[in-house]
């Protein structure tokens, strides 16, 4: 079994529901795992995580879907009070992690707040000598500038906070921050007051005024020989992060020697004669009217040279050059491969300056492969990546509406016909959105879909400026592709561990877990063959028993449970069964958050941007608020008054029907002038007697579990507590209240939190018992569709949906058919009907469907 065989290569693709959201929305989301350059539905991981990343890479929303045979959805609901900006929404799976964070799906997206927020920003940045200076405009949506207003704000840099000052905007609104040079990278936080007098946090991430166009010279194969024909790629980027229009040109004292030209993309190639013993002068001119020079990579006498051409129909060519030095007898070969997993080999003996090979594309996959020519100890002299596309991966669909064009609130239903009549198989997986592209900025031709991830941006290392635009109706664009392959890095093989099986470092999930360690009481030393017993505490008839091996370790394995649900995890040593046991429960690291790779797809000014977007939303969110359909927008961040009879309780208390919630509340001010808090609680709480220090439910005459900041202890320790430390006590006889507790809580309960800051029993360890909430799989909401050929009492009056449908769960029967149906809304013009999913074999179809609503 080789490596590739061994570690196969999982890949996940989210379908979005649209391309920029609004505070208040929902990101809607179907998530697709592929496994191996067929993608093929995974069935190797069951579990996957999903992100929601803010600017300063911190994470603000995240979650843990299941996959079933590599297939899983979610969604992101997008609270009142986020701040605007351009956020990473990030998925992975357990095993995905032994590759790099950088193969991972992460995709920029756009989220503006007309909910909370409301002020809407002009960013620039004035250069300065020793510093940059940043004029922030804020005005009301409307356009009224927020004059004379008090700015509190805050400068990080490096995960760190480095400054804090207060400003003011003059009489257009524009707020002016000087930034030191030296800070390069970090962010801005502002907050200050909307015209409403709600709070408003803003983020401006610091960018290089003053950077410059800048163009990489790339060699195909990585080297330049001289006497050579050799192929020169070139990558101009513009200082704005994205690919730039330019001319290089290359000259040999006076005499031009050759001239390459940029796509719009800032990609371009040709092919250079480099004579021995002159020296090359390179400059570049941008469409911005500025140049630079450049340096010339350096040219090698010996070696090996790759030219690649790959626009040939139906073969591929590869020329190898060879410095007359290294012509000898010896053989080599030239493998076509996917991640060390060998497509094609054929081999030459290197008996001229230039071997020639050649290979059949028609049976290849489609994706990033790699051409290597291998010496005669099967090491790599020269690579090459390449694209290689087979219309046979993509799967042929029709779709046909019920009518050519629709009027506001009409019924639409789209029949789908999936691959061909010739299929033996025709059963696929798919999801669809339906989009008002009225309000749209974005544009869905150029944005990231299923073709891009799945058979480009998985394998390639690097920001991909505008993936979709690689892919056109019907095809691709071969040309532009081969370009990106010879300006952009690939995963790198190394040959001598092909045949060699590595052990991942991070194991496959097929589901939830949750393992530990049981240790001698107060030592680090394991507690073998301890009982280790998980009960659920939405149900205590619910439990799993398992032991501890010689490390201490315990595993329970194979769960599925929704979020939100506790555990409570018991031990007890093997020989008296006694519960004088440490337990450490394992709290797996998430991947960390780098650099985003997609940077350059971030923007200022996201409420500017999408003013129009934020109007409408604020006007539908209004016409659900009126339905009850929705909740209406947040008010008061700070400050929530309650008229209420409870007494109060720390935030922090740990009861789990949330603090104060309880038949009976005591507080500190209650817990006086007494020597123990047995003591003092005696004769005091409803329905409880104590008989030696130790609590007894008088409904039964029954012990009752004491609770301490979340532990479990037992009642005749209360003695032990510091009462001047003790925060509150809360009491939970009641049925409703104990129930979440399950089978600790039949007898029920004393909850004791201790003041924040102390410790109530300062020599206190839990033993053999604790309190486990870990993250479990998330439970899907239920797309609103509104529906218009029933009359109902939530009819809308106004209807002005952008995501006019969502429809993640489409499958084809055996004879490839599917359909779907929905009801147009009020907004006139263009709607798209997008479609994408695979078939069982691997087949990949995304389909664009445009009609007209009058």
């Amino acid at each position: 079994m080789t490596n590739a065989e061994s570690n196969p290569q999982e890949k996940l693709y989210l379908q979005l529901d649209k391309y920029a959201y609004t505070a208040g929305e929902t990101i809607w989301f179907k998530a697709y795992a592929t496994i191996g350059i067929q993608n093929l539905f995974s069935n190797h991981s069951g579990v996957a995580y999903v992100e929601l990343i803010d600017g300063t890479k911190n994470t603000v929303g995240s979650m843990t879907i299941p996959l079933l045979m590599g297939l899983g959805m979610g969604d992101f609901k997008l609270n009142d009070t986020i701040t605007e900006g351009s956020y990473r929404l990030r998925a992975y799976t357990n095993w995905m992690r032994n590759a790099d964070e950088k193969y991972f799906y992460d995709r920029t997206i756009h989220i503006a707040n007309g909910r909370s927020d409301n002020v809407k920003t002009k960013t620039s940045v004035r250069p300065g000598e020793k510093e940059n200076v940043y004029q922030i405009q804020l005005s009301s949506l409307s356009g009224v500038p927020l004059s004379k207003a008090q700015v509190r704000y805050e400068l990080w840099s490096e995960g760190k906070s480095v400054e804090r000052k207060r400003g003011n905007t003059d009489e257009a609104g524009v707020l002016s921050i000087g930034v030191n040079k030296k800070y390069k990278d970090g962010e801005l936080k502002l907050r200050f007051e909307n015209l409403e007098k709600l709070p408003v946090n803003k983020l401006v991430k610091i960018k290089a005024a003053e950077s410059e166009n800048s163009v990489q010279l790339l060699p195909e194969g990585g080297k330049l020989l001289i006497n050579k024909i050799n192929n020169m790629a070139v990558k101009a980027v513009g200082n704005d992060g994205l690919g730039i229009k330019a001319k290089v040109y290359f000259t040999i004292g006076k005499d031009t020697a050759g001239v390459i030209e940029t796509n719009d993309l800032g990609m371009g190639a040709g092919f250079l004669f480099i004579p021995a013993d002159d020296v090359f002068a390179v400059r570049a001119e941008f469409e911005d009217g500025s140049s630079r020079d450049i340096p010339m990579p350096e040219i090698q006498k010996s070696g090996f040279a790759l030219s690649v051409n790959n626009q040939n129909g139906s073969k591929i060519f590869t020329q190898l050059n060879v410095s007359p030095d290294l012509v000898s007898q010896k053989e080599v070969f030239f493998v076509v491969h996917h991640l060390g997993s060998v497509l094609f080999v054929s081999k030459q003996k290197l008996t001229k300056d230039e071997l020639v090979f050649s290979l059949d594309k028609t049976g290849l996959p489609s994706g990033v492969l790699t051409i290597s020519i291998l010496d005669d100890t099967f090491l790599p002299i020269a690579e090459r990546p390449f694209f290689s596309y087979n219309t046979a991966s993509v799967l042929p669909i029709d779709l046909q509406l019920n009518k050519k064009s629709f009027t506001t609130r009409d019924h639409v239903k789209v029949d789908m016909h999936i691959g061909e009549a010739s299929d033996s198989i025709r059963f696929g997986a798919f999801s669809a959105s339906v989009v008002d592209l009225s309000p749209v900025k974005d544009s869905v031709a150029l944005a990231p879909n299923i073709l891009s991830t799945l058979l480009l941006s998985a394998d390639l290392n690097g920001y991909i400026e505008n993936p979709g635009y690689y892919f056109s109706k019907g095809g691709i664009k071969s040309r532009d592709l081969d370009l990106l392959m010879l300006t952009q890095g690939w995963r790198n093989i190394d040959w001598r561990r092909i045949d060699t099986v590595v052990k991942a470092d991070y194991e496959v999930e097929k589901a939830l877990k949750i393992s530990g360690y049981t240790k001698k009481l107060g030592r680090t030393k394991p507690e073998t063959e301890a009982k280790v017993q998980l009960i659920s505490t939405s149900n205590y008839m619910d439990f799993m028993d398992t032991t501890s091996n010689d490390q201490g370790y315990f595993e329970f394995n194979n769960l599925v449970f929704p979020d939100s649900v506790k555990f409570l995890v018991t031990a007890r040593d093997a020989n008296k069964g006694k519960k004088n046991i440490d337990i450490v429960i394992d709290n797996p690291e998430k991947p960390a958050i780098g650099e985003n790779r997609n940077q350059a797809d971030e923007r200022w000014d996201i409420n500017s941007i999408y003013t129009d977007e934020i109007n409408r939303s604020r006007q539908f969110f209004a016409e659900l608020e009126s339905k009850g359909l929705m909740e209406k927008a947040i008010a008061i961040e700070e400050v929530v008054v309650r008229a209420s009879t409870r007494k109060k309780v720390a935030e922090y208390s740990s009861n789990l029907n949330g603090p104060g919630n309880a038949d009976q509340v005591l507080t500190s001010e209650d817990l006086q002038n007494c020597t123990t808090l047995d003591m003092c609680l005696a004769g005091r709480l409803m329905g409880v007697m104590f008989t030696a220090g130790v609590p007894y439910n008088t409904r039964g005459n029954v012990p009752m579990q004491v609770v301490l900041d979340g532990m479990y202890i037992e009642g005749d320790q209360l003695s032990m507590i510091n009462i001047n430390d003790v925060e509150s006590v809360e009491v939970l006889r009641n049925v409703n209240y104990t129930a979440i507790y399950g089978m600790n809580g039949g007898n029920g309960l004393l909850i004791i939190t201790s003041k924040r800051g102390t410790s109530a029993m300062n020599n206190y360890v839990p033993k053999g018992i604790m309190t486990v909430q870990p993250q479990g799989f998330y439970i899907n909401r239920v797309f609103y569709k509104p529906v218009y050929d029933v009359v109902n009492e939530t009819q809308l009056n106004r209807d002005l949906r952008t995501t006019i449908h969502w429809e993640p769960s489409i499958v084809a029967d055996r004879e490839g058919k599917a359909s779907f149906d929905f009801f147009t809304a009020d907004g006139k013009g263009r709607y798209i009907i997008i479609v994408e999913g695979l078939d069982l074999t691997g087949r990949i179809v995304r389909k664009l469907v445009e009609f007209d609503v009058q």
